[in-house]
């Protein structure tokens, strides 16, 4: 009998009704990314490959730091770079984002690897969501929420 074999990587595959530019721009420009962080996040954004960025946020009064370094930009088709939490970790993962056209819309692959992940869901009891798989997700919501309001207006 054959033990499954334990997951390395978190895998995110969604499709949105907007276009590659769209997706693209919400997860590189800092005023559309806020959509993610909130409007009062500090977001310093260096869109190029070895370009640093940083996201500042509070939340219940404790301050929180995200940073990396843009190792792959393939407007508006791909991303890659590292993201740290230095509060959580000294370890750094690896982000992977693919976007593609897909029926008038975008198809959005997604993959976050690395030493802290790998940790997370190795841990993770079967059946059950890692938090960072939550928080992506999360984050892809409010994604189609802020698109949904601006469709609207």
């Amino acid at each position: 009998m054959t033990q499954p074999t334990a997951r390395t990587s978190l895998l995110i595959e969604r499709r949105f009704d907007v276009p590659p530019e769209t997706v693209f721009a919400t997860l590189t420009v800092p005023d559309e990314m806020r959509i993610w962080w909130g409007e009062d996040a500090e977001i310093y954004i260096d869109l190029r490959v070895g370009g640093k960025w940083t996201i500042i946020r509070q939340e219940d009064g404790v301050k929180y730091l995200a940073t990396g370094e843009y190792l792959g930009v393939e407007r508006p088709t791909g991303l890659l770079y590292t993201f740290g939490m230095p509060q959580f970790s000294p370890a750094s993962d690896l982000i992977t984002i693919r976007i593609e056209a897909d029926d008038g819309g975008s198809l959005l692959r997604f993959e976050h690897s690395g030493s802290d992940i790998a940790a997370e869901l190795r841990d993770l009891p079967p059946g059950e969501t890692s938090p960072s798989e939550a928080g992506w997700q999360l984050g892809f919501d409010l994604m189609v929420e802020a698109w949904a309001d601006q469709k609207e207006r």
